[in-house]
C-alpha cells in the first residue's frame, strides 16, 4: 500500500513538472491590398525575431475599416490612407497612441511602350482606362486627383473601367484586358515592370498609409512591435526600394 502510493506521487510530481507548452503566437493583421507585396517581403525577418507568425486579409482599406468597425479579430490594421485610421481613432475603435504613418504612397500609370510623352498619351488615349474605385481605395481617390490636375476627369469619365481596389486595378492590367490604369508605384516594382510613369506627386495630395490597432487586439503588445517594427529605419529603407516615398515629418497620431 505505501509502495503503490509512493508510485502515485511520484507520477503526479512527474505530470505537475511537465513544461506547460507555450501558445503560438499568431498575429491577425488587416493589409490594404497594394501594400501586401512590400509586406510579405519584409515580415519574415520579424516572424524569425519575434517568434511569430502573421497571417494577412487584404483587400482595399474602405472594407478592411468595416470590418474592423465590426469587430472582425483584427491585432493590426494596415490602411493605404490616414483617413480610415483618424476615423477609427475617433470612434474608439482603437488603442490610445497606435496610429501613425508607417508608408507614402506613390501613384504610377501603367501605359505600353509609345514615343508619345505619357501624359499626352493618356490625353488622346481613346480606350479604357483603369483605376481601383476612389470611393473606397486611396490609390483609386489619388488617380482622380491626379486627372484632375491633369483637366482630364471629366472628359474620361466614359472611359474609366473601376477596380474595386489597387490589387484587382493590377490584375486588370496583367491580363491583359486593359493597356492603360493607374497602379500603385509598389505594385510594378514588385513585378519587376517598368512600363510605368511616376506621376508628379504635386498632382495628388500625399498617400499617407497608416497603422492603428483595433481595441479587438488580442495581441496588443506583439501588434506594436510589429508597428515599431515596420516604421524602423531598416524596413523604412528597404520600402523606399520597393516603391514607396520618404517618409515626411509628421505630427500628432501620424508622427514617426
Amino acid at each position: 500500500m505505501v509502495r503503490r502510493l509512493t508510485l502515485l506521487l511520484s507520477a503526479l510530481l512527474v505530470v505537475i513538472a511537465l513544461p506547460v507548452k507555450a501558445e503560438r503566437c499568431a498575429l491577425r493583421v488587416a493589409v490594404a491590398a497594394s501594400f501586401r507585396p512590400a509586406l510579405e517581403q519584409v515580415l519574415p525577418e520579424f516572424e524569425r525575431s519575434h517568434h511569430c507568425s502573421v497571417q494577412l486579409s487584404s483587400g482595399s482599406s474602405g472594407v478592411l475599416y468595416q470590418q474592423v468597425v465590426h469587430r472582425a479579430p483584427f491585432d493590426l490594421f494596415l490602411s493605404a490612407d490616414r483617413e480610415r485610421p483618424e476615423l477609427l481613432e475617433k470612434r474608439g475603435g482603437a488603442l490610445a497612441d497606435s496610429r501613425h504613418t508607417y508608408a507614402l504612397g506613390l501613384l504610377a500609370l501603367w501605359h505600353p511602350d509609345s514615343e508619345v510623352n505619357i501624359e499626352q498619351l493618356l490625353q488622346i488615349w481613346p480606350e479604357k482606362i483603369v483605376l481601383a474605385d476612389p470611393k473606397v481605395a486611396p490609390f483609386g481617390r489619388a488617380a482622380q486627383q491626379a486627372l484632375q490636375s491633369l483637366g482630364m476627369w471629366s472628359k474620361k469619365q466614359l472611359q474609366l473601367a473601376r477596380a474595386h481596389n489597387a490589387g484587382q486595378a493590377y490584375l486588370m492590367l496583367d491580363s491583359g484586358n486593359a493597356r492603360v490604369g493607374f497602379v500603385a508605384a509598389s505594385q510594378m516594382q514588385a513585378a519587376g515592370r517598368d512600363n510605368f510613369w511616376l506621376l508628379p506627386q504635386r498632382l495628388y495630395r500625399p498617400i499617407e498609409q497608416q497603422l492603428v490597432i483595433p481595441t479587438q487586439s488580442r495581441r496588443p503588445e506583439k501588434a506594436r512591435a510589429l508597428a515599431d517594427y515596420l516604421r524602423s529605419a531598416e524596413v523604412q529603407a528597404q520600402l523606399q526600394q520597393l516603391g514607396y516615398g520618404l517618409l515626411p515629418a509628421q505630427s500628432g497620431g501620424g508622427e514617426l
